[in-house]
């Protein structure tokens, strides 16, 4: 049709980070992290983990060990499946200067090894 020659328009992709069962504090810290690396931090429940992760997609799941400790390899299942990784820290002692730099890594492994949001696989440029 004549007139209606507009351009399709791309769906925007915010880079997320989940962090699973995680404190108030826990939350907080990782929010501070992630404004260095501009990333958008949501949190939820362990329970809720499964469905908040497939409709997100996160580029990390952050969780503390004892939460990652409660199922492991369900944790590293549902990373694989929806293309993301699995950072763990520590109950005690969280270092937030450490977590920003693990972050930074994490979120730069990510981007590299998943489909860019064109749809043509890593390495494909």
């Amino acid at each position: 049709m004549a007139g209606y020659d507009l351009p399709t328009l791309r769906q925007l992709h915010v880079p997320v980070a989940l962090v699973v069962g995680g404190s108030a504090e826990l939350v907080c810290i990782v929010e501070d992290a992630a404004l260095s690396v501009q990333l958008l931090v949501t949190d939820c429940s362990v329970a809720d983990a499964t469905t908040r992760a497939a409709e997100l997609r996160p580029l990390v799941m952050i969780m503390s060990e004892d939460v990652y400790r409660f199922d492991p390899d369900s944790f590293e299942a549902l990373a694989k499946d929806v293309r993301s990784r699995v950072l763990t820290v520590p109950v005690d002692g969280l270092d937030a200067e450490g977590l920003k730099t693990r972050l930074a890594a994490i979120m730069l492994d990510a981007e590299e090894h998943r489909p860019s949001w064109t749809g043509s696989e890593p390495g494909e440029g």
